[in-house]
Parts: structure tokens; C-alpha cells; sequence
């Protein structure tokens, strides 16, 4: 007989090798994969006081994203399926109906492996394998935790303001496996702690993005490296706040 174990969320029995729960859809990692992860070593703070900088945490994203560059696997499919599916509604006639599925599957998708691109961040981070197969399972399983989260952060980036606390809320929801109203709480704290280093590396990717827009053969792509390179920071900022 397999062995069992309870979701920590419904009390639901599930098959040891489960990943989510048959009933709730919470996750239930084996325990060696669920209790907390420590921060790789060499992402210590590094100055005196133990208090990184802006740089500090953008080099990191820089360099956790070339050590595994397939963490970059989810951006580039995203862009290839929206070119391709651009192309095929742009220049093929293919009827209303079947404009209309291939455009919704399409945003599903993309949407998916958006969030994806950062739980492969996460796992980047912490120097474990990336599998996007298994990313994109653990997005499926959340979908619709993700898309209320994706409506909601919709609204608040009405305001240009809130915009960094949408994009904490949801490296928080990967991050910490939490709900969205938690992930948005832990988000205005870290921005009220971190708000000069978050405006840096944003103002920082907003340059790189106008500076890319001059190559317009690669821009999509080199757009996709430079939001990976963003997301992992603020995955660093988040660890390093929450580890104070």
C-alpha cells in the first residue's frame, strides 16, 4: 500500500508523491522540499552593517540568471507564441471562431508562463533544478489564485505608483505560497524598508528598455532578459528584508 500524507490546508489524504492536493489544490511538497530555504551563501549581505545597495541586488539578479539561463526559457516561449500568433491572425484568414480561441489560449499561456518565468526565478535563487514543467504545474494548480491576483494587481497599477507593490505581491505569492491579501500586506512593508533600492532598479530597467528599443530586431528578447534580471533582484530584496 502507498504511503499517504494530509494536506496541510483541507485535511485531505493524497498519494506520497502528490504535488497538490486532489481536493483543495494546495501545495504539499515532502517535507524536505517544504520547510523553508535558506539563502545561498555568497547572497549575504556584503558591506559593512550588512546592508546591500541597489547594485548590490541587481548584480545578483545578473548573475543568478547567467549561471542558469534557463530561467529565461519562459519569457522567450512567451514571445515566440505571441509573434507566431500575431503573425497567424495578422495574415491568415482563419475565421471569427477560431480568432477568437487561438487569441484566449494564447493570453492563457503566456499568462502562465509568466508566472512561471518566477517561480523558475525562485528556484534559480536558491540554486535548485529548473524544471519548467514542474513551474507550470505549480502555476496551473494556483490558476485562479493567480488570476484574481493578476485583476487586482491590474487595478492597483492603474496608479503608476502602486505598480512596485503589484510586482512584490506577486514574487510574494511564489515566494512564500501565500494568498493574495498576505502577499500584498508583506509588499507595502518591504517597499516602506527598501523603497530607495526598489526606485533604483526600476528606474535602472527603464532606461534598459528605452536604450533596447533602439534595436528593434532584439528587443522582445533582450526586454524578457533585462524583467528576469529585475524579477530575481526583487526575489533577493524580499529574502534580504524578510531576513533581517
Amino acid at each position: 500500500m502507498s504511503a499517504i500524507k494530509n494536506c496541510p490546508n483541507c485535511g485531505s489524504q493524497n498519494e506520497d508523491n502528490a504535488t497538490f492536493c486532489a481536493q483543495c489544490g494546495t501545495s504539499i511538497k515532502n517535507d524536505e522540499t517544504a520547510s523553508p530555504m535558506a539563502p545561498p551563501s555568497r547572497y549575504e549581505d556584503i558591506h559593512s552593517g550588512g546592508k546591500k545597495r541597489a547594485i548590490d541586488h541587481h548584480r545578483i539578479g545578473f548573475n543568478v540568471a547567467m549561471e542558469q539561463p534557463m530561467v529565461f526559457l519562459p519569457p522567450i516561449i512567451s514571445g515566440v507564441l505571441g509573434f507566431l500568433v500575431s503573425y497567424t491572425l495578422t495574415n491568415i484568414n482563419v475565421g471569427a471562431l477560431l480568432f477568437t480561441i487561438i487569441g484566449t489560449t494564447s493570453l492563457i499561456f503566456s499568462f502562465i508562463l509568466n508566472f512561471a518565468s518566477t517561480d523558475m526565478s525562485r528556484d534559480a535563487y536558491y540554486k535548485q533544478p529548473l524544471d519548467l514543467g514542474q513551474s507550470i504545474e505549480y502555476i496551473v494548480g494556483r490558476f485562479f489564485t493567480f488570476v484574481i491576483a493578476a485583476v487586482f494587481g491590474g487595478l492597483l497599477s492603474i496608479t503608476v505608483i502602486l505598480m512596485p507593490v503589484v510586482l512584490f505581491m506577486f514574487v510574494i505569492m511564489v515566494l512564500d505560497e501565500t494568498d493574495i491579501m498576505d502577499a500584498f500586506e508583506k509588499a507595502i512593508n518591504v517597499l516602506r524598508a527598501e523603497l530607495s533600492d526598489v526606485l533604483v532598479l526600476i528606474v535602472v530597467s527603464i532606461v534598459a528598455s528605452l536604450v533596447i528599443g533602439y534595436v528593434p530586431l532584439f528587443s522582445s528578447l533582450l526586454n524578457s532578459i533585462v524583467n528576469v534580471i529585475l524579477g530575481i533582484a526583487f526575489i533577493d530584496i524580499y529574502v534580504t528584508h524578510k531576513n533581517r
